[in-house]
């Protein structure tokens, strides 16, 4: 009987780590804002996670003042070892076998310099 209680813990408590996925997203230069799904989530570096299912895919958007908006796609494609186990125990997490890269990073791409040559002066 305890054997098969902490064959149940473990089944549990595996399914459970193994629903949310997490990745890091970072930018260069960092300081940038991050908006996923058009939601401000914070500034890079930003750790962030959820709960969707195998490949699922977001839409990324960083800020910097100075640089030009970068747009990106992250998926939830990168194989986890962790939910694979969970799916011995249950078919229920199946779903989650996929998880974010560790990382995410951005580089993004400076603004021209307006004050250059041919620049039109600015009056005070």
């Amino acid at each position: 009987m305890f054997k098969k209680a902490v064959s149940i813990m473990l089944a549990l408590s595996l399914i459970l780590a193994s629903c949310a996925r997490h990745t890091v997203i970072r930018s260069s230069p960092p300081g940038a804002q991050v908006y996923i799904e058009d939601k401000q989530a914070g500034v890079t570096p930003l750790e962030y996670s959820d709960y969707a299912v195998a490949g699922t895919e977001k839409n990324i958007r960083l800020e910097k003042e100075g640089y030009k908006p970068f747009q990106a796609v992250m998926m939830k494609d990168k194989f986890q070892a962790l939910p694979f186990i969970g799916t011995l125990f249950c078919l229920f997490p199946i779903a989650w076998i996929f998880g974010y890269p560790e990382e995410q990073i951005y580089e993004l791409e400076k603004l021209p310099d307006e004050s250059g040559p041919g620049a039109s002066p600015t009056s005070i």
